[in-house]
């Protein structure tokens, strides 16, 4: 009994998938990442808005809090304008 090779070339006188085929399986890893991305660029846009938003009012209820809180670089006595 004769058992046809696994890894021999297609026979040429198979017919070959189409170009429509051929051009879908190739755009499939990138449509993946993409439709896999959405959702993460999408958390991220909203999370970025969102603090943008929070931060806003509450630098406009507290202005001085940052300061309050961290010791920022201008207040250090060892740094002087020249």
């Amino acid at each position: 009994m004769v058992r046809p090779d696994l890894y021999a070339c297609p026979h040429p006188t198979e017919s070959l998938p189409s170009l429509g085929a051929t051009i879908a399986l190739a755009a499939l890893p990138a449509v993946v990442v993409g439709v896999l991305a959405f959702p993460i660029a999408a958390a991220v846009a909203l999370a970025a808005l969102a603090g943008a938003v929070v931060g806003a009012a509450l630098h406009r209820r507290y202005p001085s809090a940052v300061g309050q809180t961290l010791r920022l670089p201008a207040d250090d006595a060892s740094i002087r304008e020249t």
